[in-house]
Order: structure tokens, then sequence, then C-alpha cells
């Protein structure tokens, strides 16, 4: 089946079914890897801050066959000095077979979970891979508790303070977050309950308490609260969706104004006197803040109202006009297995001169699937309840 799709923009589309990302820098060459996994780096071996954004950037070069995922994490992870996570839902044990083809570190990673069909996010200064449903808003989860606990009393405050994680093989992650939220001098709530499992030995580097709870929890599809009158941690479930919000200190021009909006269409911007209020998704809100300290930023979000599209199909699977729009734009889908079944659903559109948000949208909202587009991924999930 083939699918027309125009749209009307002076710039010529290149179809292209992969993306090879080219960097000045030589690329890290890592060597063939066996089943055997590295020794886990100590906690304060981690990069941290700063060395840690800058190796994400730079080019990684490797070829991996027949080797388990664990290992092949862990051999990226140990070698790049880079701390990475993998969500007990995902197979450890399945065969892989991967090649990094001289991307960033972070694209790399992407690129793997991609051909997982899961995703990935940042923790802190830690890479996470798991479900698509719980990484597309992880991030953001796990900031916006952190702003919340910082408006803790001050002596609660002092005990939430950054610190490492780790813990050995055979660790009970019940047992770990009991101990986590001990230190912290709070108490789980008695009805609180997680499954009995058995996790592997990991280290991370120094995490706040709201990232060290996000990533032991995410896994269970959990979240937390803190009631402060008996500091107590709730656990409840991982919303499907979350938007953080901040204020930057910043006056803009209307002209300047309306190009940041232009430049992050999944923000919404709101000029307040002297400062910005903003919503959105930690990763949106952390290249918005790079741009307004001067910092040069690349976006490769396509920005809805730049383009209109025109389509006119009878009876063709949803699936199929997803895959038009990804090659012409040049991104990379991901849903998980689930979704592939309502993406096979047949559906007739008949649009002209709509936007890119208004084209998913159609394709999209009739079936009950939302989405989300983050840098050069379309991410697309079951809306929730």
């Amino acid at each position: 089946m083939s699918i027309q799709l125009s749209s009307t923009t002076h710039q010529q589309w290149s179809i292209r079914f992969s993306l090879i990302l080219l960097s000045l820098a030589a690329p890290t060459t890592l060597p063939a890897a066996d089943n055997a996994a590295p020794a886990v780096l100590k906690s304060n071996e981690w990069l941290r801050g700063r060395p840690f954004q800058q190796k994400l950037q730079q080019p990684l070069q490797a070829n991996w066959s027949g080797v388990k995922l664990q290992a092949l994490i862990s051999s990226i992870a140990a070698s790049q000095r880079v701390c990475i996570f993998l969500d007990r839902r995902v197979n450890p044990d399945q065969t892989v077979d991967f090649r990094a083809t001289g991307a960033s570190l972070e694209r790399t990673l992407q690129q793997l979970a991609q051909q997982l069909k899961i995703g990935s996010c940042k923790i802190g200064d830690c890479i996470y891979l798991g479900p698509i449903s719980t990484t597309h808003c992880l991030a953001t989860v796990s900031e916006i508790k952190r702003q919340q606990l910082q408006q803790a009393p001050t002596p609660i405050k002092r005990q939430l303070t950054a610190a490492p994680l780790q813990w050995p093989q055979l660790t009970v992650p019940a047992d770990l977050l009991e101990s986590q939220v001990t230190a912290a001098g709070l108490r789980l709530a008695p009805t609180t309950h997680l499954p009995h499992d058995l996790w592997k030995e990991q280290t991370f580097p120094q995490l706040d308490f709201a990232q060290r709870l996000t990533i032991l929890l995410a896994g269970f599809n959990l979240t937390f609260d803190l009631d402060l009158a008996t500091r107590q941690i709730q656990l409840i479930p991982l919303p499907a969706q979350a938007t953080l919000t901040r204020s930057y200190t910043k006056q803009l021009s209307t002209a300047n104004l309306e190009r940041i909006k232009k430049r992050f269409p999944e923000l919404a911007i709101k000029q307040k006197e002297n400062h910005l209020e903003v919503q959105g998704s930690h990763e949106d809100h952390e290249l918005l803040a790079r741009l307004l300290r001067g910092e040069t930023v690349r976006t490769v979000t396509p920005k809805p109202g730049e383009k209109r599209f025109t389509l006119r199909v009878m009876n063709a699977p949803a699936g199929a006009i997803v895959n038009t729009i990804i090659q012409q734009l040049q991104l990379n889908v991901r849903f998980e297995p689930e979704v592939a079944t309502d993406l096979k659903t047949l559906v007739s559109l008949d649009v002209k001169e709509v936007t890119l948000n208004e084209l998913l949208e159609k394709t999209l909202g009739p079936l009950e699937l939302s989405y989300q587009l983050k840098g050069q991924d379309l991410i697309i999930t079951k809306k929730g309840p």
C-alpha cells in the first residue's frame, strides 16, 4: 500500500529509513562483548554533572551479536562510566544484535531502546531504560516530586539530600525501599506493599531522595507522596501523563516570545510581568532553560504550524499513515506491543492543510491512542482512563 502525503513547504523532504548522525569527533570504539558482564563500577566512579552530559554527546561505535541485553548495557555503562538502569519488566537475558554506528552515546541508547520497543529517559545522572508508558513521563514525575519535597520543613529537607544508591546481588526491593525511607527519617505507610522480587547488583551516582525513590518504584508502576503531618511515605500509581510548572525570571519581547513558542510547541508559555510561567515536560524545560541562559540549543522536534499536510486515504491501517509521517519527518516511532494491534485498525482520512498535531490527532484520537513528540521520537501510548 502506498500513501501519498504532501506538505506545503519550500523544503524538499528526503525519505530515509535510518538517520546516521555525523560528528567531527572520533567515535569511541568498544571491543566485541560477550555475555560476561563487566564488574560493576563504584558509586563514585560514575560520571556526574557536566562530564556526564558531555559524555552523552560523544559518538560511540561498536557491534554486538548474540549478546544478552544486560551484558550489552553493562558493557556500555562500564566503558563510558555512564550509569544505566534497566527496568525490572524488561527481560535482561534476551539475546540482542545491535550496532552503534557513530551517533552520540545518548542517541545510540535511544536507538537501542527503539529496537527493543522500549523507552529511555534521564533521572539525575542516570539513564533509565523501560516501558514507553513509564519512560515518557518518568523524568517529569521525578522532578515534580523533587519540587514538592523542596516545600517540606527544613528539618525534613536536611535528611533528603543527595546520596549514592547501591545494593548487592539478590536484593529484595521492598527491603531496599524500607532502608531508603528510614535513612531519611521517614516511615512507610502501614498499607505499603511491593511484590517480591530479587534484583541484581547495582550502583548509582549521587541522587536526591526523589530520584532514588523514583527509580526504585517505577518498575512497579508506582511513585510516592509524603504526608508531612505523619512523615509517612504513601505509594501511589504512576500517572499516565505529567506536566511540570516552572517560572523563569525573564522579560521577552512579543516577537522573541513567539519564536520560543514555535521552537517549543509542547510547552505552554506565558509572559507574566518580569517572568515566564512555563508548563511541560522536564526534558523540554531543560532545553528551554539552556536557551534562556544563552546556550546554543538544537531542537529537532517537528513544530506544529510550520508545515501543513494534505492526505486522503480510504480504509488504510493507521500504522501505515504513521509510517508515512515518520519517514517524511525522519522520526522514530515508539510504542508498546498492545498498541500495535490498534495501529492495524483501518481508518479513512481526507484532510487538507492541517498541522502535524492535527494530522496525528485525527489518525490516533479515534483509536483512543495519545502521542508525544520528544526530539526525534514519536511516542504512541494508550489513553489513560
